[in-house]
């Protein structure tokens, strides 16, 4: 009993001695780091060192874990065992990306090397694997797998492929080479050589960043969209057999668009279904890179989590591009090199080196390429969330938070420089790109109590404005009033975009309250842009409470003011605006003169050889060529009305009113044209989007009309009027310009035009307020417009919506061909 006893101390002792040198060997780890990285060391260096990967002394240093390595364990700095082997087994079902497989047999046949490149967790491996499993019969040499994930070193890739590399004598063979990202330069030296010594293999590599040598293919594989919804529905069966991903399709679109249709996200999300609902997952999002870890392990992707995945391709970077992208993170909707210069403007990087940092960082796979603006990228959001972490951890984030709220800032001032002409236009289409930026910047703004949160919430909601989407901006200004740093100034230019905000939304007696109590804030103020602010809201709240004179009158006194002070490009603007007070009360010849002025007042700032459409290309010249076509069409000046029309209907300005009212203009002009059906269908489709309409040009709208029904008889007018209740906004715009009917109808007649609209984005993977924002209704328009394709479609789930939206699709196709179309 006394030995047995005696053992047991020992082994107490011993255990206790190896406890407090892991305690002590973690504190010095730490010490050493830290040391480290405040003399300027980056995580690659340090890690070179130690003679590790970064990932691991990353993932160490953050656990308060120990590095215990034994020098004979380490690979020998001049070989690495072979890593070939099979192709990895996959134990679960492969999903989508049918399309994907089939051009690369045709890529990869072209030069017997390709590289599939993605960002990370976007299912490389996964897909190269998929691939290699279908097309193996096809090659009778056979296909060597190799991992080179394991591989530290770029001279060691040689002896980790091994004999892999050996030439066949069966015929033409596959070589796969799978994690390259980090030995790119090993892979590129290996590859070369094997193209020379054995010309029938071909070779597939995937990497996050292209191997750049000759005679590469590189196929770039983008994260899912139609197949998100469907991968995550498969993986949570999987996980729950129960799960019924029909009533969830909504919640379920949602998570995978917040995870930008990351296969590793989805997946680890759909794991989770076993102990969440994806309504409570959901919310969770924010806490995505903690949460979304592996429940399961496989033959396939070994990582712990979406931290892990993410942390091995930021150790990748050098330290310039790891301060450069932590800084991106805060940019929700993208950047350019101008927006990207502004948030690292404390690293002292000329504009061709922000560039140049840009463009690897693409190349890197780090960020993504926007496929819709030239010259503009963006972060997906798993990323962002990390870049955000880094930033914080660095006490970089407020910094750089300032830096944005500085720059964004300064846009107000160039609007107020600039008040029309090209100038304002390129002005007023950065603030449009910025869109998503200004939201964050007026959130983070309020966040840390800024004195710049009050110029941004009035520029967002000035924007904001334009698209109709009243509510935001109702509540954005109330909370500048609300906000204690706010000047007088600001309350003043708030109360009178309030006012606006009020008429619109149909609440004059608040538009009256607020244009007033704006007026006598601006009297004070020694400021003539707020004053003309506030005149004009009073002018624009007198004329809509049915005092026109009135209104007219406070124009007249604002404009003389303006013109003393020689600001005629300003009395220009409020000119225009006065105009269109003398429509609504009829005077239309003293409206023509007074938009006829204004407009060769702002035709003196643009280039004149250039169309009107984009001589006139912002908000304010939109608005004016709007006026023009308004007055045009009541005085009977058909020819000028349709310029203007035209001009307003292919603007690239995002202002949802104006162009329903310019799209009302080619109506009245199409029934004086006896096109009456097209005319019916225009009005329909205008009532049917919805927006605040005057009475005067309710009573145009009306006699248009009632002519075009007396042309065509009831019957064929409630035809055209149906038609037109089921278009969408960019379908009323092309009939109203082109003329005709549009060709985009479903030809099996099951669904309207409204809802093929909607099936199509469902199909591209947009999310119910990705498809409003893009089709200008409403997400609850678009959420019952889904119910009505479910039932018409005897579906139950937006995969089933995409898969329907195929079909349709191939059988157009083949109608048009066997018509010659």
């Amino acid at each position: 009993m006394a030995d047995s006893a005696s053992n047991a101390s020992g082994t107490a002792a011993i255990a206790s001695a190896l406890a407090e040198a892991q305690r002590v060997a973690a504190w010095g780890l730490r010490s050493a780091v830290e040391l480290g990285r405040a003399r300027g060391f980056s995580w690659r260096q340090l890690a070179d060192l130690l003679d590790i990967p970064a990932s691991t002394l990353h993932r160490q240093y953050r656990s308060g874990a120990a590095i215990l390595s034994a020098p004979e364990s380490r690979p020998d700095d001049r070989e690495a065992p072979s890593s070939a082997g099979p192709i990895p087994r996959a134990f679960d079902s492969f999903v989508g990306r049918e399309r994907e497989l089939a051009d690369l047999s045709d890529m990869l046949r072209r030069t017997g090397l390709l590289s599939v490149v993605g960002p990370v967790g976007v299912g490389k491996t996964r897909f190269a694997a998929e691939w290699a499993r279908r097309v193996e019969s096809s090659y009778p040499g056979g296909v060597r797998w190799v991992d080179l994930a394991s591989v530290t070193k770029p001279w060691q890739v040689t002896s980790a492929v091994g004999p892999a590399r050996e030439p066949t004598a069966a015929g033409a063979a596959l070589l796969v080479l799978d994690n390259c990202e980090h030995v790119i330069d090993g892979v590129v030296d290996v590859v070369s050589k094997l193209r020379v010594t054995a010309p029938e293999f071909d070779v597939l590599t995937t990497s996050r960043e292209a191997l750049r040598t000759q005679g590469e293919t590189v196929m770039v594989l983008e994260p899912l969209r139609a197949d998100a919804v469907r991968l995550f529905a498969t993986r949570a069966l999987e996980s729950r057999a129960d799960f019924d991903p029909g009533s969830w399709a909504e919640v379920i679109a949602e998570i995978c668009d917040r995870l930008d249709g990351l296969p590793l996200a989805i997946e680890l999300a759909a794991h989770q279904m076993d102990v969440l609902t994806p309504e409570s997952l959901l919310p969770k999002m924010a806490e995505r890179l903690d949460l979304l870890v592996h429940a399961r392990r496989g033959a396939i992707g070994r990582r712990r989590g979406l931290r892990d995945a993410i942390q091995s391709s930021y150790d990748l970077l050098e330290d310039t591009e790891q301060q450069v992208f932590a800084r991106l993170s805060l940019l929700p909707g993208g950047f350019d090199q101008q927006s990207a210069a502004a948030v690292t403007a404390d690293l002292i990087l000329t504009p061709a080196r922000v560039w140049a940092l840009l463009t690897d960082l693409a190349r890197k796979s780090v960020i993504v390429t926007d496929a819709q603006r030239v010259g503009r990228f963006r972060m997906l959001e798993s990323l962002r969330a990390f870049g955000q972490e880094r930033l914080a951890d660095a006490g970089e984030l407020v910094p750089t938070q300032i830096r944005l709220l500085e720059w964004l800032a300064a846009f107000e001032q160039q609007l107020l420089r600039h008040p029309g002409g090209d100038e304002l236009t390129m002005i007023e289409r950065r603030v449009v790109a910025e869109m998503d930026n200004l939201r964050y910047g007026v959130d983070a703004a309020a966040a840390i109590s800024h004195p710049l949160h009050p110029n941004l919430a009035i520029l967002l909601s000035r924007f904001l404005a334009n698209v109709s989407d009243l509510t935001e901006v109702r509540r954005l200004l109330s909370d500048v009033l609300n906000n204690p740093l706010s000047s007088p100034h600001h309350r003043a230019n708030s109360l009178s975009w309030l006012a606006k905000n009020d008429t619109r939304q149909g609440d004059l007696e608040a538009a009256v309250r607020h244009s007033n109590g704006a007026l006598e804030l601006a009297r004070e103020l020694d400021d003539l842009d707020t004053l003309a602010t506030a005149l004009t809201s009073v002018m624009f709240t007198r004329g809509s409470t049915g005092d026109l004179r009135g209104g007219v009158q406070v124009g007249d006194e604002l404009i003389e003011l303006l013109l003393r002070m020689d600001r005629a490009e300003v009395a220009s603007w409020v000119l225009h605006k006065q105009a269109w007070l003398l429509v609504t009360s009829g005077d239309l010849a003293a409206a023509r003169e007074a938009i006829t002025e204004s407009i060769r007042t702002y035709e003196s700032r643009t280039d004149q050889t250039l169309p009107l459409a984009d001589r006139f290309a912002n908000h304010s010249g939109m608005s004016l060529l709007h006026t023009a076509a308004v007055t045009a069409t009541m005085q009977g000046d058909d020819a000028a009305a349709a310029e203007y029309v035209a001009a307003v209907l292919t603007m690239p300005v995002p202002d949802r009113d104006t162009v329903l009212s310019a799209i009302e203009c080619a109506a009245i002009l199409t029934v004086r044209q006896k096109k009456h059906s097209q005319a019916l269908t225009l009005m329909a489709g205008t009532t049917a989007v919805g927006r605040p309409v005057q009475a005067f040009w309710t009573r145009q709208l009306a006699a248009a009309t009632s002519t075009a029904q007396h042309a065509i008889g009831l019957t064929a007018a409630r035809a055209a009027s149906a038609a037109g209740s089921s278009m969408t906004v960019p379908q009323l715009i092309e009939l109203a310009v082109r003329g005709g009917r549009p060709n985009d109808e479903d030809p099996t007649g099951v669904l309207t035009r409204r809802e093929l609209a909607v099936a199509m984005q469902v199909a591209s993977g947009l999310t119910n307020a990705q498809i409003a924002k893009e089709l200008s209704i409403s997400a609850r328009t678009v959420a019952s417009h889904l119910t009505n394709i479910r039932l018409k479609l005897n579906v139950r789930t937006r995969v089933e919506v995409a898969l329907w939206v195929s079909r349709t699709g191939r059988q157009a196709e083949a109608q048009r061909s066997l018509m010659g179309v």
